[in-house]
């Protein structure tokens, strides 16, 4: 563990009983260029709403990326779960925080992103979080292109067996994003300067009809690296069975805007296509890369659903 991790860990309370590992007991050690700045600011956006089971593993893990320009935002939605005490404990190391309600996920966005004054922006939902490095890698790749946003691939977490997969990142064209599931929240960044705001209106898809808006026009840079992870969980939006009638109502909404996804076959069959050819080369770029990250969260070995990177 080097001087600054080290430092980091001591300044932030003390993590729970048995956790161990990243983000607990273990966090990123600065790369060798750590010093090669000036690094841009990064701001991160956390809405949070009755998820204490999980927040502060995401708390932790965007404070422990030892980033040397990070502005970290948590808006709570005024959960009664007891959230709002641990967001309070880590307050001294965040740019701005509230607990109180709010008009949902969107909202909360919205007044973060509106807080935010970093030239790089994301986001992390409370019951996600980010893998050791992430925002190094991420700072890297806009200060050495001309990309206006990064992406990476991510793993999913599923909380019932505790088993881990590995998600791959699509090949983005904006005539792709019609069909949904092609950027991970929690492993997409963007330049401030072409940011604009989350539909409010929306329950669950926000992301999904913010990346039709956001990404025709810019230039994407992928990363083949794993950036975060996703957790799938028994309240999980995208498998809840309360939340299926909220994702039709947001799919109607969104069809009302954007357009029905194309009902061609050709069109499908070259999306089903592409992917899996873009995908074969992506998977065997930056191996050690994937791997390095693996051990640097220093857990006990996990199980995993389908290959290891």
């Amino acid at each position: 563990m080097s001087q600054a991790d080290a430092a980091r860990l001591a300044q932030l309370p003390a993590p729970p009983a048995g956790r161990t590992g990243w983000p607990w007991t273990v966090g990123t050690t600065p790369p060798a260029d750590a010093g090669a700045g000036p690094w841009p600011r990064i701001s991160i956006v956390t809405p949070s709403y009755q998820q204490a089971a999980f927040l502060e593993e995401a708390l932790r893990s965007v404070l422990l990326q030892n980033y040397p320009n990070l502005e970290y935002l948590v808006l709570d939605g005024g959960s009664t779960d007891g959230s709002a005490a641990l967001v309070e404990k880590y307050a001294g190391h965040l740019a701005y925080w509230h607990s109180r309600r709010d008009r949902g996920q969107g909202d909360a966005l919205n007044q973060g992103f509106a807080r935010a004054t970093g030239e790089i922006v994301g986001w992390l939902n409370s019951d996600d979080f980010y893998l050791p490095g992430a925002l190094y890698a991420v700072a890297r790749a806009f200060r050495d292109s001309p990309a206006e946003i990064v992406y990476g691939d991510a793993w999913n977490f599923f909380q019932d067996d505790q088993t881990l997969g590995y998600w791959q990142a699509y090949w983005i064209r904006p005539s792709f994003l019609q069909f949904g599931g092609l950027l991970s929240s929690h492993a997409t960044f963007w330049r401030r300067a072409v940011h604009v705001p989350v539909w409010a209106d929306l329950n669950c898809n926000v992301d999904g009809e913010l990346w039709q808006r956001l990404v025709p026009g810019r230039r994407l840079r992928h990363l083949p690296l794993p950036l975060g992870v996703f957790r799938a969980h028994a309240e999980t939006k995208s498998s809840a069975e309360r939340w299926r009638e909220k994702w039709r109502q947001d799919d109607e909404r969104i069809w009302a805007r954007h357009g029905r996804p194309t009902r061609s076959r050709v069109f499908r069959q070259f999306f089903d296509k592409s992917q899996r050819v873009a995908k074969w080369f992506a998977w065997r770029r930056n191996v050690a890369g994937k791997r390095a990250v693996l051990a640097a969260c220093q857990w006990p070995p996990y199980r995993w659903r389908g290959p290891t990177p």
